[in-house]
């Protein structure tokens, strides 16, 4: 077991230094692309906000938006997002009158289909932007520099690059006449999107978070505004029957972006199983790639558990997560979902990048626990309980959480929360 958790961690980082120079290779073509496009004509107070990160960074960013476009520095500026099409939906329901214009950007076909990417590297030329923005924490070189580049605006601003590889922040930051940097490198995600807008846009607090009328919230959490996605239909036929008002279910979300991240089949329908034997209420399977939704129909068939997985879409996932009695997710967007609703989530996490995206506790957030391997918990016991690197985590990692650790620590969630924040919505 030792042997090949090191053989794996091994074959990575050689990927890892290939990969290195292939990308800076990459990245020395789409300059003399991009060098050949018209002469830019930067139009006054056109700003252009580049975020192209997945839907788990979006959900962490969103809150910031308003805040660009209400700071004195930008308010009398023409407000342009460059986002990514896997959150399009989202942020129509959620965010859509924060800004003037959107860009969509489909990345698998932008960094796989040439003709693609220059026709948008054409638009950003032509869009006149006198300002771009660039504030995501972890900026590739290929998506967010690229396209600022294209853009050639006059004045360029971007936060230190924490790419993984020296030589690619080195090229990434020399791009940008303005640098922000971080209080902390070890800041959640949350809190370096607020600190980058603060300085940013030069206003007073970037930590305060908007609130609903209905059910006020602290500047700790991230917030969505139930009323929003309250009368949201279900998307299609295929979809569950819709939930009988008050009844209360338990949303399972099983996928996660890469197999390192997925907690295994057997322990999901371990863990239901348990979990059934103990409460009565539904249970919701969910996912959204062909992989998980051929595992939620494993789940479901030995469970009993109901699959949404690949019948919702993003917003209705969004309804049936704020509504739900708890959450257990990997730690994907369904976790960030589950936070920024305030429902009881459990995240079960492989350690990496876990001081930026799934150690909500010590980020100050309540309502939320969150589970490593025992191989993550031995290196932390062996170097405290601070942050640190962490990128040795391998797909076996996750089965060491055990199905009662999950359910013991969603029972201390549960007896810790408030009864309103239990019923459902």
């Amino acid at each position: 077991m030792w042997l090949s958790r090191e053989l794996s961690l091994f074959k990575r980082r050689w990927k890892g230094r290939q990969d290195a120079a292939r990308v800076l290779l990459r990245f020395a073509e789409a300059q003399s692309h991009i060098a050949a496009l018209p002469t830019p004509l930067p139009v006054t107070r056109r700003l252009l906000l580049i975020r192209l990160d997945d839907i788990g960074d979006y959900l962490l960013f969103r809150n910031q938006l308003e805040r660009y476009a209400a700071a004195p520095r930008w308010a009398d500026h023409r407000i342009t997002l460059l986002g990514n099409l896997a959150w399009r939906s989202l942020f129509e329901v959620f965010d859509a009158g924060t800004v003037h214009d959107t860009i969509w950007v489909n990345k698998a076909h932008y960094l796989q289909d040439s003709d693609y990417r220059q026709a948008v590297w054409r638009q950003l030329r032509q869009g006149g932007f006198e300002t771009v923005i660039a504030p995501s924490r972890t900026r590739p070189l290929l998506l967010d520099d690229a396209c600022m580049l294209a853009a050639a605006p006059r004045h360029a601003i971007g936060g230190f690059n924490d790419q993984v590889h020296s030589a690619w922040r080195q090229v990434s930051d020399a791009l940008y006449p303005e640098l922000i940097d971080r209080a902390s490198e070890w800041m959640h995600e949350f809190h370096c999107n607020a600190e980058f807008a603060r300085r940013c846009c030069a206003i007073a607090d970037g930590a305060e978070r908007p609130t609903t009328p209905e059910r006020p919230t602290t500047p700790e959490r991230p917030v969505i505004d139930e009323r929003l996605i309250a009368d949201c239909p279900v998307s299609d036929d295929k979809a569950p029957a819709p939930l009988t008002t008050g009844e209360p279910y338990l949303v399972c979300f099983i996928g996660a972006n890469t197999r390192s991240k997925r907690w295994p089949v057997r322990r999901w329908i371990e863990f239901i199983r348990l979990y059934a034997r103990h409460h009565p209420q539904r249970i919701l399977v969910a996912g959204q790639s062909n992989t998980e939704v051929r595992m939620a129909q494993a789940i479901e068939r030995r469970t009993g558990a109901r699959s949404i997985a690949g019948r919702v879409s993003l917003p209705d996932l969004a309804r049936l997560i704020a509504g739900a009695r708890a959450i257990v997710s990997n730690d994907t967007m369904a976790a960030h979902l589950g936070v920024s609703f305030n429902r009881p989530t459990v995240i079960i996490a492989n350690g990496v990048n876990y001081y930026r995206f799934t150690d909500y506790e010590p980020a100050g957030v309540a309502n939320v626990s969150t589970l490593y391997p025992k191989a993550f918990e031995r290196r932390r016991s062996a170097q405290g309980h601070f942050a640190y690197a962490y990128e040795d985590a391998v797909s076996a990692d996750l089965a060491s959480i055990t199905p009662s650790r999950v359910l013991a620590a969603l029972g201390r969630l549960e007896q810790a929360a408030p009864p309103s924040s239990m019923t459902h919505h």
